[in-house]
C-alpha cells in the first residue's frame, strides 16, 4: 500500500517505539505473483534486507486468505459455495474453498516459492499459515468429497444407516452420494429445526479434517525449506474450526484477540487454553498473541477496545504474564483505502502518530528491562484442570437443551473465570493433554467422552487424581447417539452409579434445587440427572422438588488412590467454586491470592517449579487489592512490597518473591 521510499522512515519509527518483530505479506499474493507462475519477490527482499539492516525480526504470512483475480478468474472452482448454493466473489478475504484441489496446489506453490527463496534470510523469525481460517464449504467438490469421507468412515451406506438410526424421518440411504450435506449450524442455537445431529457433526468434522490437511499442505512446502516455527493466528470462538485439532501440526499456539477493556475476562479461557496445548510435562512452550489492536477495532463498525493507553499495556502484559513471549498490534499505519480504514493503528494515512504511541512504548521498555527474567521464570505448572473439548460446543449447539446453554459460555461464566477470580491457577486441558501434571480435574457439559479418554481418566483417578463429572457429560456415543445398554455406556463404572431418572426442570427454576447434605442450596436449570449409587458410593446432595425429589443428584466414590464426584445437574458458579476449592485443598493445591478478582494473578517459577513471583493485571478502571503468600519486590516499579499489594486501575505489577528459596 506505500511506495517504498517510505519503508525505512516506517521502519525507524517502528524501532523507536520498541518493536522488534513485524508481520508481512499475508494479503500480497496479488504482488507476489502478478500472473500465474511469474513470481515477484524482489521487493520482498529488499524488505527484508532493510528490516534486518533496522534489526527487525519477520514472520511470514502465508497469502492465502487472499488469492489474486487471475486464479479465481480462471479457477471459479477455487471459491466458497455458501450452503445456499451461492458462490462466493472475489474482493473480500477468505472467500476460497480450503476443499479445493486446485487452490490447494496453488497455494502450495506460492508458499514454498517464499520458503525457498526466504528460509535462509537472517531476518526471518516465523511463518503464519494464512490468517484467521475459518469457514465451510459446500460447493460440488466439497459435497462429493464429503461422500468419499463418509465412505471412508462406514465402509457401505448399510452401517451408517445403522448406526445413525436413519430410518426416523425416513432418512435411510441407499447410497452416499444421496447423503445431503445440511449447514452445520454450529455455535448457534436459534435454529428452530435440525438436520440429523448426527449428520451435522459429521459435516463439521469433515469440513475439519479439510482444513487439517490444508494447514499440513502448506506446513509441508514450508518445512522442505525452512525450519524456523509455524503458527496461525485463531479467531473468534470454538464455533466451527477445530484448533485443538490443527495446532497439533502448528510449532506454536497463536490467536487474534479483539475484546473491549470490559471484557478483558472474556478472553482469560482463551489463554488458558492456548498455554495447556504445548504443555510437556510441567513445561509450557509460550504461546503467541498474532493480533489485537493499539487502540480501536473497525471490523465494520468502530470499537474502542482499549479505551485508552492503560488498556492497551494492561491487555498485553495479561498476555505475556498468561504464558505469551509474543504481541502483535493490528496495524502500523492506516489504511488510505478499501476495507477496515477506520481500524485502529499507530499512524495516520497522512503519517501523524495516533493514540497510545507512550503507550506502546512503555511496554517495549518493559519487555527490554524483564524480559529476561520472565524468560527464565516461566509460567508455574498448573495442578487444577478443566478439559476443553470442542466437539462439544458443536454438539450442544446442535441439539440446545435451552438458550442459555452455549458450550463456551457455560465454560468460561460458570468456571473458568470464577476460578481466576478466586485466584485458582488453571489450565484449560483437551482430551490428548498429558495428565500427569495435574492433582484435580474438572470436565463439565461435555457430551461425548471418547472411550480412550474414559480410560486415561479412570487410570489417573487410580493414580491418585481427583476428578470432577459433569454434568451433561458422556450421555453420547462418539457419533451422537444415546446408548442403548446404559445411559453412560460404560461410564457408570467409573461415576460409581447408574442413571435412575433423567428429568428437566426448565419452567421450574424456582423450585427445583440441589441441596447439600449441610443444608446448602444451589438453583439449577436444564438437566437433571438423579443418581442410583453403588456400594461405596456416597451421596453429597439430593434433589428437591421436580420429577426427582428426594433423589440423589451429586455422588462421590473412591477409585484406587484416588476419587470422582459426578453432578447431575448444574451448579451456581459459587457452588462450583466451594466444590472444586475442596477437592483442590484434599490435593494440596492453594490458591494463589486473596482478595478483589478483578486482579488477574499469574504465578512464575524457577527451574525446580518453585514459584518465585507473580504476574498481576488489574483488569478493572477501579483500584483493587490481594494479599499474595510472600513480600517481594515490584520490578516495573522498582519498590519493594509487602504481601498485601494494591494496584491503580488497569495497573500491572511483576512481583519477585522475596526468600525465593522458600517454597
Amino acid at each position: 500500500m506505500w511506495p517504498e521510499a517510505t519503508w525505512e522512515a516506517d521502519l525507524v519509527r517502528m524501532r523507536e517505539l520498541g518493536f522488534t518483530l513485524m508481520r508481512v505479506l499475508e494479503f500480497a499474493w496479488c504482488r507476489l505473483e502478478p500472473d500465474e507462475g511469474v513470481y515477484d519477490l524482489a521487493w520482498v527482499r529488499r524488505l527484508l534486507d532493510l528490516c534486518h539492516k533496522h534489526g527487525m525480526q519477520i514472520m511470514i504470512g502465508t497469502p492465502t486468505a487472499a488469492p489474486p483475480v487471475w486464479l479465481t478468474d480462471r479457477h471459479p472452482d477455487t471459491l466458497r459455495t455458501e450452503h445456499t448454493g451461492k458462490r462466493d466473489s472475489h474482493g473480500r478475504r477468505k472467500h476460497y474453498s480450503q476443499i479445493s484441489a486446485t487452490y490447494r496446489r496453488h497455494c502450495a506453490a506460492i508458499v514454498e516459492q517464499l520458503a525457498r527463496e526466504f528460509a535462509a534470510h537472517p531476518a526471518l523469525h516465523s511463518w503464519q499459515i494464512d490468517n484467521e481460517m475459518s469457514g465451510f464449504d459446500y460447493g460440488p467438490e466439497a459435497v462429493t468429497a464429503f461422500h468419499a469421507w463418509l465412505e471412508r468412515r462406514f465402509g457401505d451406506v448399510e452401517t451408517m444407516n445403522r448406526t445413525w438410526g436413519l430410518d426416523i424421518w425416513s432418512q435411510r440411504y441407499q447410497r452416499f452420494d444421496q447423503v445431503p450435506m445440511p449447514v452445520a449450524e454450529l455455535g448457534s442455537i436459534e435454529q428452530p429445526e435440525r438436520h440429523h445431529p448426527s449428520l451435522v457433526l459429521a459435516v463439521a468434522r469433515f469440513q475439519n479434517d479439510a482444513w487439517y490437511d490444508y494447514i499440513a499442505t502448506q506446513c509441508a512446502a514450508i518445512r522442505l525449506h525452512s525450519a524456523k516455527p509455524i503458527s496461525s493466528n485463531m479467531a473468534g470462538g470454538m464455533g466451527t474450526m477445530q484448533w485443538q485439532q490443527h495446532n497439533r501440526q502448528l510449532d506454536r499456539v497463536g490467536h487474534s484477540m479483539y475484546a473491549d477493556v470490559l471484557h478483558y475476562h472474556y478472553n482469560l479461557p482463551k489463554f488458558d487454553r492456548m498455554r495447556a496445548e504445548k504443555r510437556r510435562g510441567d513445561t509450557y512452550l509460550p504461546y503467541w498473541l498474532l493480533e489485537t489492536a493499539p487502540s480501536w477495532s473497525a471490523g465494520g463498525r468502530t470499537w474502542n477496545i482499549h479505551h485508552d493507553g492503560r488498556g492497551v499495556q494492561a491487555f498485553t502484559w495479561l498476555a505475556i504474564l498468561l504464558g505469551g513471549s509474543m504481541c502483535l498490534y493490528w496495524h502500523w499505519r492506516e489504511h488510505w483505502a478499501g476495507q477496515e480504514m477506520l481500524h485502529g493503528t499507530l499512524l495516520t494515512a497522512d503519517g501523524r502518530w495516533r493514540p497510545n504511541r507512550q503507550a506502546i512504548a512503555a511496554i517495549a521498555e518493559g519487555f527490554r528491562a524483564h524480559g529476561a527474567w520472565l524468560g527464565a521464570h516461566p509460567p508455574a505448572p498448573a495442578r487444577l484442570g478443566v478439559m476443553v473439548d470442542w466437539e462439544a460446543s458443536w454438539t450442544m449447539s446442535i441439539d440446545p437443551t435451552d438458550v442459555d446453554m452455549r458450550y463456551e459460555e457455560r465454560l468460561r461464566d460458570d468456571l473458568l473465570v470464577p476460578l481466576a477470580r478466586a485466584h485458582w491457577w488453571r489450565d484449560a486441558v483437551g482430551f490428548e493433554a498429558d495428565l500427569s501434571g495435574y492433582r484435580v480435574l474438572v470436565l463439565p457439559y461435555t457430551h461425548m467422552v471418547p472411550e480412550q479418554t474414559r480410560q486415561r481418566l479412570a487410570d489417573w483417578v487410580r493414580a491418585g487424581g481427583r476428578l470432577i463429572l459433569g454434568p451433561m457429560t458422556g450421555y453420547r456415543s462418539q457419533e451422537y447417539t444415546a446408548f442403548t445398554d446404559r445411559a453412560f455406556g460404560g461410564f457408570e463404572e467409573l461415576i460409581g452409579a447408574d442413571a435412575g431418572l433423567r428429568f428437566t426442570n426448565q419452567w421450574m427454576e424456582e423450585r427445583v434445587r440441589i441441596v447439600f447434605a449441610d443444608g446448602r442450596e444451589s438453583r439449577t436449570r436444564t438437566w437433571a440427572e438423579a443418581w442410583e449409587p453403588h456400594a461405596g458410593t456416597e451421596v453429597l446432595a439430593r434433589w428437591r422438588d421436580g420429577y426427582g425429589d428426594g433423589r440423589p443428584a451429586i455422588v462421590h466414590r473412591t477409585l484406587g488412590q484416588g476419587e470422582v464426584t459426578t453432578l447431575g445437574g448444574m451448579l451456581e458458579p459459587q457452588h462450583w467454586l466451594d466444590l472444586i476449592a475442596d477437592r483442590c485443598r484434599a490435593a494440596g493445591i492453594a490458591p494463589e491470592a486473596a482478595g478483589d478478582g478483578a486482579v488477574m494473578v499469574c504465578p512464575r517459577c524457577d527451574a525446580a517449579g518453585r514459584t518465585v513471583g507473580w504476574g498481576l493485571v488489574n483488569l478493572a478502571e477501579q483500584a483493587a487489592r490481594i494479599t499474595l503468600p510472600a513480600a517481594g519486590r515490584d520490578l516495573l516499579a522498582g519498590t519493594e512490597t509487602g504481601a498485601e499489594v494494591e494496584l491503580a486501575p488497569l495497573q500491572v505489577r511483576i512481583i519477585a518473591r522475596v526468600a525465593v528459596g522458600v517454597s
